[in-house]
């Protein structure tokens, strides 16, 4: 662990962010100061290399760019140009500017200061305060580590769909405030109420100071200190987000500095992600959307513990009440988990107490009979009735710039329609043949066929989604010249269904009415993945090249 003392940020740092605000200090001066390759060498933990590209350019920030985004030591008159003499005296009060060379009069910036933002969310882009990056420099993070931008804030934010207006937002677990400060930074005129909460004050105190300095402050957002949804026992939310310390490993006291607060939450195995699930659901208002990062253990029949995500996963969620949708990003065996998150806190796992670590963590898990853990996105809709259970597994690359959110705003608008189909007088699957649908826009027809002894094999035939989460299905020509004549202004789908049989029925060997049987269910799937669009949805159909709606 580093001796240099935490930032404990205050008015003078405060000022410092006034400051650079002021200077429009961002991703637009990083990248102009250091190109795309230094700042891809700064964000892959090479400082030397950022270094590098930044004395190969000519910027006039350059300066400012070294001191603030990559932290190396300047001399104290820089810092004091910058904010003043009594500031900078301040500064070193609070431990956000560090001496390190007193002959040299050098200070060294002791906190991050880096830029996020998300287009899908908004044009605005907002200033995260946190702790400096262990990757840019030798530094194992303390208990107290507050991270800032990292891969994990960032990929919930892509997966949360847009606020609605004037909604009441809970940010769960907010930590430096990533997703509250950039979704408050991006709200629209009829602006959210958003509540950021966490145990940790100094990480509170980060997102306070980083809010007031940029103008989101309350009432657009609020920072609460508390456990959980203790602050939150009478109230409800219309959505909830939250990326909570969900590692999976033996118990640490928090209280007594073991662990890291920021990831290990000191409750057993994966009972960090239940209690979230559980409690949001709870906390939801009637058609409110729960949008959480969480992980789960498995094991497997041998061992005699849940084997699957949708086992584990139905164990957190009430009988009644929600609707969840989990998306796993990964399944993991325990050794490569263990070994991901020793290297998380900067401890080589070839070292004498990275080995000591790894043992014990693996023979935690072994006493429990965990030999997989599973990690992902779970998304909940807050109804009346049974509840429901989606997992579905995203194994394959996304298609490039695709925005999750989206898709989980329209997963949960199809699944209502599906709900609706059922009338008095009409069953499901009557509704279904009766409907009229068309492809959607960037749907592409596949055909692919392995090498064989000689030449090809046969040939498959896939349905795939360029947009969205790039869903696949696998079909065959008889589904694919039904697909292919549908339209919103043309015939239902049990029309286009029997004007193909009429056709062909002879080489079909059904009915027609076992075609349709055979057809309801897939058609189904299909509306569900997006993959065609019932006309009643015709506001969802995109033209992903070129962001217009369709006609």
């Amino acid at each position: 662990m580093s001796d240099t003392p935490a930032c404990t940020p205050g008015s003078a740092t405060e000022h410092l962010v006034r400051t650079l605000v002021a200077k429009n200090y961002g991703s637009s001066l990083i990248l102009d100061a250091l190109g795309v390759d230094g700042v891809a060498a700064a964000q892959s933990g090479s400082p030397a290399a950022a270094l590098w590209h930044l004395r190969q350019r000519s910027s006039s920030t350059a300066q400012l760019i070294d001191a603030v985004y990559l932290r190396r030591p300047q001399p104290a008159a820089f810092f004091q140009h910058l904010v003043g003499a009594d500031a900078v005296r301040d500064l070193v009060e609070e431990h956000a500017l560090i001496p390190v060379d007193a002959e040299e009069d050098l200070l060294r910036l002791n906190f991050d200061i880096r830029p996020a933002h998300h287009p899908a969310h908004g044009t605005a882009e907002v200033l995260v305060l946190s702790d400096p990056d262990a990757s840019l420099e030798q530094r194992v993070p303390g208990p107290g580590h507050v991270p800032g931008v990292g891969n994990a804030p960032l990929s919930l934010l892509n997966s949360i769909p847009q606020l609605p207006a004037g909604a009441r937002v809970l940010d769960l677990g907010t930590g430096s405030g990533v997703l509250a400060l950039v979704l408050a930074a991006n709200a629209s005129s009829e602006s959210p109420k958003i509540f950021g909460s966490d145990i940790h004050g100094r990480a509170l105190e980060y997102a306070r100071i980083a809010a007031a300095a940029q103008g989101l402050q309350s009432p657009l957002v609020t920072w609460v200190q508390g456990s959980w949804f203790e602050p939150f026992a009478d109230k409800s939310f219309d959505v909830i987000v939250a990326n909570p310390p969900f590692v999976i490993g033996p118990s640490v006291d928090l209280a007594a500095d073991e662990g890291h607060v920021y990831r290990d939450s000191g409750l057993p195995l994966d009972a960090a992600s239940k209690l979230v699930v559980e409690q949001s659901v709870a906390h939801l208002a009637p058609g409110g959307h729960a949008h959480l990062l969480v992980g789960w253990a498995l094991g497997d029949e041998s061992t005699g513990t849940t084997s699957t995500a949708a086992e584990r996963i139905l164990d957190w969620l009430p009988d009644q009440g929600a609707r969840a949708w989990v998306l796993q990003r990964d399944e993991v065996d325990v050794a490569t988990y263990v070994t991901t998150w020793l290297r998380d806190e900067s401890i080589d796992p070839r070292s004498a107490e990275g080995r000591q670590r790894t043992a014990a963590w693996l023979d935690f898990f072994a006493r429990h009979g965990i030999t997989r853990i599973g990690m992902g996105w779970i998304h909940i809709e807050k109804l009346d009735g049974a509840t429901e259970l989606t997992v579905e597994v995203l194994d394959h690359a996304l298609p490039a710039g695709a925005f999750l959110g989206q898709e989980v705003a329209e997963w949960f608008a199809r699944c209502r329609w599906i709900d609706e189909l059922e009338v008095p007088g009409r069953t499901a699957a009557e509704a279904v043949a009766e409907n009229r649908y068309r492809l959607r826009r960037g749907v592409v027809l596949e055909k692919t066929a392995s090498a064989a002894e000689q030449g090809f094999g046969d040939e498959e035939t896939w349905l795939t989604r360029t947009d969205g989460p790039g869903w696949s299905h696998q079909i065959d020509g008889t589904l694919a010249a039904i697909l292919a004549g549908l339209s919103w202004e043309g015939l239902n789908l049990r029309d286009v269904a029997e004007l193909y049989h009429a056709v062909n029925g002879d080489q079909l060997g059904a009915s027609a009415d076992e075609l349709m049987k055979q057809l309801v269910p897939i058609a189904v799937d299909l509306v569900r993945h997006g993959m065609i669009v019932p006309e009643a949805l015709r506001d969802m159909d995109m033209d992903n090249a070129n962001g217009e709606e369709s006609e």
